[in-house]
């Protein structure tokens, strides 16, 4: 005799597929929950003040706190009359970058390769990034004739007073307050880098100079390119360092030129034009840091 044919049982996924069905609704409002206070705080402390700032940006100088009067001037004004103060903030924050970057690829090199206690050191290095305002007065007060490096200052026959209120002086407080920025980025870099690779180069007769061209560079140039972007976007909004060291050349940034026409003149309009033009600069190099750090911003 033919066995009969065992019926086919279908598996019991319907109660399974319901627990799953209700579960999905509950996450994504947990979801949605868990991120309601930073969307809220985003629009209310960052693209709600933008919006508004780029509002003002196309008024006449004072209207919009009156009867607003919208014209595109100010941009033009800042095309016609203030490209020399953006090529003066662009200016300064390039030469403090790449000064960073002079200075600080050994730097890095030394603190991840030789110091056994680099922890340490990286705690000191936070120092500058308390402030420019503290930096500038520090440096003001150390160059004064009477102040500690007046002394040496003399006996080389360096008045101090030039060196205070010069280029030099301003390149170089800029570049001590990102500098932190710049030994961080390489130093994470240097950091996936083996160190029998450098080993291996010169057991095949690479000299210091090869290893680094050839090896080195190359395997950090993630983090040579974030440092310096973000030393570049750090020193573009700069303003306590020319006005204390700088002379008049120095103080033509955009910065300080924002305070002058919003603060002294009452220009609102062209003040946050010159602002949201400031706003575009930092926001390209923020970008540019995010896409090329492949993760050393984080270190």
């Amino acid at each position: 005799m033919a066995e009969a044919p065992i019926p086919h049982v279908a598996p019991e996924t319907t109660g399974v597929t319901s627990v799953v069905g209700r579960r999905a609704p509950r996450r994504t409002l947990t979801a949605i929950g868990l991120l309601a206070p930073a969307i809220v705080v985003t629009l209310l402390f960052s693209v709600i003040p933008l919006l508004y700032l780029f509002m003002v940006s196309l008024t006449h100088e004072s209207s919009f706190f009156f009867t607003a009067s919208y014209t595109p001037d100010n941009y033009y004004t800042i095309f016609d009359r203030y490209l020399p103060t953006v090529w003066t903030t662009v200016y300064l924050a390039a030469i403090s970058s790449l000064l960073d970057l002079l200075f600080g690829y050994p730097f890095a090199y030394i603190l991840v390769r030789k110091v056994r206690y680099r922890e340490v050191v990286r705690a000191l290095m936070t120092f500058p990034l308390f402030g420019p305002l503290y930096l500038s007065f520090g440096m003001h007060y150390m160059l004064l004739p009477n102040g500690p490096l007046g002394p040496l200052l003399a006996a080389l026959n360096i008045q101090a007073t030039t060196l205070l209120y010069s280029l030099p002086s301003v390149l170089f407080a800029m570049a001590v307050f990102t500098f932190p920025f710049m030994v961080m980025n390489i130093g994470t870099a240097l950091t996936n880098v083996d160190p029998l690779l450098e080993e291996a180069a010169m057991c095949l007769g690479a000299n210091p100079q090869q290893t680094f061209w050839w090896i080195l560079f190359p395997l950090s140039r993630s983090g040579i390119l974030a440092g310096l972007l973000m030393c570049f976007g750090w020193n573009l909004g700069v303003y306590v360092v020319p006005l204390v060291l700088g002379t008049l050349a120095e103080q033509r940034v955009l910065s300080i030129a924002m305070y002058q026409k919003g603060l002294i003149q009452f220009d609102y309009g062209l003040a946050a034009a010159m602002g949201v033009a400031l706003m575009v600069l930092a926001f390209g190099v923020t970008w540019l840091s995010l896409r090329f750090s492949k993760g050393a911003l984080g270190a």
